[in-house]
């Protein structure tokens, strides 16, 4: 990797999530695929670290926990995430699809931004359809204990 690929924090920076300064201690880029052009990730190191090994746990968490059908229909929508995600501190130009490397600057380091734990291709999209299946599973269950219970109700 050449050394000029990178550039450095723009005087002032600060993370959007934080409101910390960012420096050479905390900067961090992106790449988008698939046009590949590296961009200043507006999160400081610790917060983008903190979505690549969080982001996927919290879905599954959400897809368990969950009791809220408009949130349930997002995340069976959505699907499992597989890369680090966040409009804000990482927003795609049209035609890009996702962000796909990570890169430290105080360590000169790069990473994928596949989630930790992510799965992808087609063991992602099993994962997908299993989660698709419980929940229509689910929801026939709900929706026929409600049936047992207005036929039972006094009229």
């Amino acid at each position: 990797m050449a050394d000029d690929v990178h550039g450095k924090p723009a005087e002032g920076m600060e993370c959007l999530a934080m409101f910390e300064p960012i420096d050479e201690t905390n900067y961090v880029e992106y790449q988008a695929a698939p046009t590949g052009k590296w961009r200043p990730c507006l999160y400081g190191a610790e917060m983008i670290e903190g979505l690549r090994t969080s982001q996927y746990k919290n879905y599954m968490e959400r897809i368990q926990k969950s009791d809220c059908k408009a949130e349930m229909k997002r995340l069976m929508e959505s699907g499992p995430p597989v890369w680090v995600t966040d409009k804000h501190a990482c927003p795609l130009e049209e035609g890009e699809t996702h962000v796909c490397k990570l890169w430290f600057m105080s360590d000169n380091r790069e990473v994928s931004a596949m989630l930790e734990g992510a799965c992808d291709g087609e063991e992602r999209q099993k994962l997908w359809d299993e989660l698709k299946s419980v929940h229509a599973a689910s929801e026939e269950a709900d929706a026929a204990e409600k049936s047992e219970e207005a036929a039972a109700a006094p009229a």
